[in-house]
């Protein structure tokens, strides 16, 4: 039997900015800058080139044959950088606007001679894309971006192939722990979780738990176990703020999925910590083996999408939060600018915070 999609209609996505690759990344794929590089978000194909200076995302596109801009090149001419198509020598400046067509330099250039354009910005080292700028929506927050006496160290992007929807769930899935991560993130034996309180406050998910501190002798010692402070910018990004058990020092682990499709999402991830005298790679390896034995698992969900069919329990609170927000703003965006506003910026609080282990029906 097919399974009925939780959200209907994926637009009022494109109003959000979206992660496409870090600033390293797009330096070594496109030769520093002198090349444009190809990417997808939302299953639209889009280029990202250095014009002038500054990095503009068009779409992937010619006006004229449809050839992809991304195959072609850079053709600097002062201060006016264009991007020239591969197939005929068509070229875009930073509005997508087509200023040169090499096979006819005598004849008007058509007005629809143009490609879109998308709002670009590098924040955190990584190159964020808007496709739709209608409503208004910021890049989500990274809470120790500069905060003196941070180390801070930006991972290359991995693919899952999954939704994004599947992957922030699996980031903030507390009754997972105990079964995907014995011995690295949790103790087996502590596989009943608290039900948290969770609040929305400006565009943001907001919850915290406190892990058993007896769980400390069975974890590795850079496990960073301590206790959770999760601030998530709708819809993909956690950031997740520990106060360290075995010393008393912060340690956030930031991290956002970016849609390439329905079916699979481009991750990104940030460490910040108190300079511990570790190299980065002490750090940036231990989430890569918590990342290993998530994927098979997420991966085996089926449908990519989140599904109406699926059965929750109390412990899924988080989870059944964020899936009926999303709804909300899927739906509040089909309505206009001001009901989507109302819907992402409007807090709702809880009235009491429950912290006792749940009674599961």
């Amino acid at each position: 039997m097919a399974s009925t999609p939780l959200i209907a209609d994926k637009t009022y996505l494109r109003y959000f900015w979206h992660p496409v690759c870090t600033l390293q990344e797009f330096h070594r794929d496109s030769s520093g800058g002198l090349r444009p590089l190809g990417l997808k978000l939302l299953g639209q194909d889009i280029v990202i080139a250095r014009l002038d200076g500054k990095l503009t995302a068009m779409r992937d596109q010619c006006a004229h044959r449809h050839a992809k801009l991304s195959i072609g090149r850079i053709k600097q001419d002062g201060e006016n950088d264009r991007l020239e198509c591969p197939y005929h020598g068509w070229q875009y400046d930073t509005q997508g606007i087509c200023r040169a067509i090499p096979a006819c330099p005598d004849l008007p250039i058509p007005k629809k001679a143009r490609t879109d354009v998308y709002d670009c910005e590098v924040r955190y080292d990584i190159v964020w894309v808007r496709l739709d700028a209608s409503y208004a929506c910021e890049i989500p927050i990274f809470s120790d971006w500069n905060a003196p006496g941070m180390k801070i160290a930006v991972v290359d992007s991995y693919v899952w192939n999954t939704s994004a929807e599947r992957r922030w769930e699996n980031f903030t899935d507390f009754s997972h722990f105990a079964f995907v991560h014995p011995g690295t993130l949790y103790d087996p034996a502590f596989a009943r979780p608290p039900i948290t309180r969770v609040d929305r406050i400006g565009g943001e998910l907001r919850f915290s738990i406190e892990p058993p501190r007896a769980m400390l002798d069975q974890l590795p010692e850079n496990s960073p176990l301590g206790a959770f402070n999760y601030r998530c910018s709708m819809p993909y990004t956690v950031n997740l703020e520990i106060a360290l058990y075995r010393k008393p020092e912060r340690f956030v682990l930031w991290t956002t999925s970016s849609p390439i499709d329905d079916a699979r999402c481009r991750n990104f991830m940030i460490i910040a910590r108190a300079d511990d005298g570790l190299p980065d790679e002490i750090h940036i390896d231990f989430q890569k083996r918590v990342l290993m034995e998530d994927q098979p698992i997420i991966e085996s969900q089926a449908p990519h999408d989140l599904s109406t069919d699926e059965l929750s329990m109390a412990t899924d609170k988080v989870s059944i939060q964020y899936r009926k927000w999303l709804r909300e703003l899927s739906l509040a965006a089909l309505a206009g600018k001001s009901e989507f506003e109302a819907a992402l910026y409007t807090d709702v609080i809880e009235t009491a915070r429950t912290v006792q282990a749940p009674v599961c029906p």
